[in-house]
Formats: structure tokens, sequence, C-alpha cells
């Protein structure tokens, strides 16, 4: 078998980071696999014309990344359970939006609970329903660094975005009510109105988002009197509204007093585009989490309101759950607070950024509707493929997809499209081959009808 040997041509720095910059790359390429091992110290030393110091160093730098370990006796190998792709009877999963930031979670896996910010004997009994205020300003800051300007006060913790909806809708909402929402939205939201016995009422979109002209037309016909929407990376269509359109959906709002809950889970990715809290800050309540910019098991969250709306927030934090886990909460706060999370959600706009490059040009020449930021793509399908019929398709391939009935909320069929998620796979390699897969589906032509046995 031919040794590995790094290819440091046109890195910077340090050769010692070139060389562990080199592994990083191969192994998000596939080129380096599982359990490959890498050439002794003394090897790598005399072929690159290096010491052995810095080879040492280099593989140092590498392991603390999570990228390999080494075994006394037996060599350094390529971690394989942070970067395995699944074998070939399980399928590849492009229907769930996430993006393990494996190297950070082995890097600081050791020293997971070594830094808190509180002591233990306040994460272990109770905080106030909206959380410790020193959570609450950590979270303050990290929001105003991503475009939204926001007060501990304003802020009621809690257990991630779903909860947060939850919360929001409770606070704003009563069975039977009529709630505006952009005509493809969030599969969640689309379970809460089930749960809370509302009434979805879907406003048509364009390249921007929800249009306006059509959302005044809503709020004359229904007299609703809450708005969902997603302004920034929207789900599932990657659309952002721009400026302009933001100021006219605010008019809007405030012409017909209306509540807007707004969703901003993709928000970090985009942080160049203000919210629309930022617009209506008294007439909107805006929910996020730390589960698609960090990790999603921690179940972390907030809503930011007005005064009005804390109160009732709160109340709703209390019924459901009491309050959100302080211990969560302080693990994240050290994470914000020391640069880790900064660290993460970089590493996650380039990855993204990387990914959806590679979907541009696996996917050249079908429609597909996305944006460079966004860890989703709503791919438009042939006349010849309905939608659930190129899902189950996809699934006999080994490729599991989001089909449009999952987002739509309009009395018409839902349109001949896929929601693509393109963080799921593990590495690149895993995602090429999906995304590979989609496009040989794409160029063939619809199987007919299978008969029902």
């Amino acid at each position: 078998m031919t040794m590995w040997l790094p290819n440091l041509e046109g890195r910077r720095g340090p050769v010692y980071r070139r060389i562990a910059d080199a592994i990083d790359e191969d192994v998000q390429k596939g080129s380096l696999r599982a359990g490959t091992k890498l050439p002794p110290h003394r090897d790598m030393a005399d072929h690159l014309g290096i010491t052995v110091t810095t080879v040492t160093r280099a593989y140092t730098e590498a392991a603390r990344r999570g990228l390999i370990s080494g075994h006394v006796g037996r060599g350094t190998f390529i971690r394989g359970h942070e970067v395995d792709e699944p074998s070939a009877h399980d399928p590849i999963d492009l229907s769930i939006n996430i993006l393990m930031p494996d190297k950070e979670v082995a890097s600081f896996e050791p020293r997971l609970f070594q830094r808190r910010v509180l002591p233990w004997t306040q994460l272990l009994g109770y905080v106030p329903t909206p959380g410790h205020r020193r959570h609450r300003q950590a979270l303050a800051d990290w929001l105003t660094n991503l475009g939204m300007p926001a007060s501990p006060d304003r802020i009621v913790l809690t257990a991630g975005a779903q909860h947060a909806m939850t919360v929001a809708f409770a606070a704003t909402t009563k069975p039977g009510d009529t709630i505006l929402v952009e005509e493809l939205t969030y599969s969640g939201m689309k379970a809460l109105a089930q749960h809370f016995h509302l009434k979805l009422r879907g406003v048509a979109m364009d390249g921007e988002g929800l249009r306006p002209d059509l959302l005044e037309a809503a709020c004359r016909a229904t007299r609703a009197r809450v708005l969902y929407c997603m302004p920034r990376l929207q789900n599932p269509t990657s659309a952002i509204m721009p400026e302009r359109r933001r100021r006219q959906v605010a008019a809007i709002a405030e012409k017909y007093r209306l509540t807007v809950i707004e969703d901003d889970t993709y928000g970090f990715l985009s942080p160049e585009q203000a919210p629309m809290a930022t617009l209506i800050p008294d007439r909107t309540i805006f929910v996020t989490s730390l589960s698609k910019s960090l990790f999603p098991g921690l179940r972390m969250g907030c809503a930011v309101g007005a005064p009005p709306f804390v109160e009732r927030l709160t109340a709703a934090v209390w019924a459901t759950m009491i309050m959100s886990s302080p211990i969560g909460a302080d693990l994240l706060c050290g994470w914000l607070e020391d640069g880790t999370a900064t660290r993460i959600v970089d590493w996650k706009r380039h990855e993204v950024a990387a990914r959806q490059a590679m979907a541009k040009r696996l996917l050249d020449g079908h429609r597909l509707l996305t944006h460079a930021s966004s860890p989703h793509a709503w791919l438009q399908l042939p006349p010849r493929w309905t939608t659930d019929a190129f899902a189950a398709e996809m699934r006999s391939r080994g490729v599991l997809v989001n089909a449009s009935t999952a987002f739509s909320v309009s009395d018409q069929p839902a349109p001949r499209a896929v929601r693509l998620c393109v963080g799921t796979p593990r590495t690149r390699a895993g995602l090429e081959q999906a995304l590979t897969r989609v496009a040989e589906t794409l160029a063939e032509r619809a199987p007919a009808a299978r008969a029902v046995v």
C-alpha cells in the first residue's frame, strides 16, 4: 500500500499546522478513511525533509482536532467514530438539518464539565423560570453579535427552538385561531398547529420570501392576529428577505396589529441580514436555539420579546417544564464566553459553503433553489416525477429526502419538489455519494407505478 503523505503546496503557516490541515482536508474529502494508518514519525520526517519533532507537533495538533489517535506499539490512525459513513446497508440521511462539528467535540470531550460559570450548588437546584441572569446575559451578547440586539430582561430560556415556539404560541393563541404562515413552512410548525388546534393559512411566496401584497390580503380575509415566518434562510426554500421586503412585512404587521413569531434558527448562517424583530421589537417574539449553530443534544434555546410577552412566555415555560436545564445553559454559556461557540460557527459557515458548492456542481442543470449559506436546498423535480415517487425512489437507492408534502400548508397539491439537507453526512465524501445518486435518479425516466401487493 502506498504511504500517505500530506500535500503542503499552497498552504500557509508553520509546517506542523500545514500537515494537520492536510490531514483535515483529506479526511473531509474521504481520501483518508477511518482506520487508515499514518506514516511513522521518522518516515514522515525523512520523506518531507523535516524534523521528527515537527511531525510530532503535527500529529499532536491533528489529535487535538479529533482527527487521529495514537496507540503505543501500533501507530497512529485516523479516528473512526466521528467520521464513519453509513454502511452499504444504511441509508444516507438528507432529511435532517444537522451539521455536527465532530473535531471540536473530540477536542474538548476530556474537559467537558471542567469549566463552569456557576458553582454546582446553583446548577443542581432551581433557578428563575426565565433562566439564570448570567446565562441570559451570555445569550444576549451572543445574539447581539448575530445582529439581534437583546437585553437579558427580554430573554426567556427554553429547551430548544421547538419549545420556544411552543411557549410563544401558548402565550399568543387559543384553540381555533388562524395563524398566517409561509405557504411552505417548517414541518414542526405544522405539528404545533395540530397540537394546539390552530388553523394555518398559507401565504404565497416568491424568491424573497412571503409576498407582502398577499400577506395583507390574508390579514383582511382572516383577521388573523399572529404571523409565523422565517425571514433569514427560510426552511425549506432558503429564501432570505431583503431589507425592503422585511420593512414591508413589518409595516403590515403594525397596520393589522399582528404578533410576529420570528423563527431565526438559521440566522447564524446569514448574520448580514437583520432580523425583523429589530424593526418591530414590541410586536415580535423572536425564537431561536443553539441546536443548529452548536449542538442539538443540549436542547437550549430562547424566546425574546417585549415585557408583556416575557410575562406570558415565562408562565408558559413554568407550565410546560418549570425551567430549562441550568446545567446545559451553564455549559453553553462557557462555550459562548471562551470562544468555542465562535469557532464552531465559523467552521459551520465554511463547511456549509463548501457543501453548497458541491451541490451546485453535482446538480448543475436542475432547478435547485438555495443559498450559499443555507444548510438545505429545495430541489424542484421535472414533470416526469411526482414528489412521493421521487422520495420513494431515493429511499430505495439508500438516500432519505423530505417530500414537499411535509412543508406545504396550501389547499392546492404540494409542489413537485423535495428538500435536501447538505449537512447530515459526516464527511463531504458521504454527501457527494448521496447527491450523485440524486443526480443519477433525476437523469432517468420515472419508473412505472409499482403494483400494490
